[in-house]
Parts: C-alpha cells; structure tokens; sequence
C-alpha cells in the first residue's frame, strides 16, 4: 500500500474533506498539523514540490496537490491506482 502524508492546519474545511475521502478509501494516512508551525510549513513546501496552501497530499513521497486535486484523482479512478503502489521510497 502506499505512504499517505496529508499536512494539514486547523479550521480548515478542505482539509476535513480530505482527511474525510481517504478515511472513506481506508486509507491509513500521517496527518502533520503545521498550524503556527513555520518549521512544519517551510518543510510542506519543500516535500509537496512548492505547495503553499492547505492541506497538502503527498502520496509515496509525491506532492499530489491540495483537496481539490485529491478529489479530481477520485473522480478520474487514478487514485485508485496512487494508492494500491508501493512505496518507492
């Protein structure tokens, strides 16, 4: 299975709809709350390819974007695919 990490903050109502479609999926996934943590930003940035805004999805070590492109990965069944690959880390 793959290696779900989803940096998120709080009252963030993207980030609950993401958290809420991998939980759906069964998918066991690191949540990182970087809420007033510029350290936990700086390295969500890095990680995610230059992701700024919340929550970031990282899937295998691969910055797949926010909620929005989580879902649209849904929608297409490329998600399905993401997440059935191991790790190559």
């Amino acid at each position: 299975m793959a290696e779900i990490v989803i940096y998120t903050r709080m009252f963030c109502g993207f980030c609950v709809a993401a958290k809420r479609l991998l939980k759906k999926k069964g998918m066991a996934f690191e949540e990182i709350d970087a809420t007033m943590k510029a350290n936990l930003r700086a390295e969500m940035v890095e990680r995610s390819g230059g992701g700024r805004t919340f929550p970031q999805v990282l899937i295998n070590g691969r910055g797949i974007g926010g909620c929005t492109e989580l879902y649209a990965l849904e929608e297409s069944g490329e998600l399905d695919r993401l997440i059935t690959q191991e790790c190559e880390e």
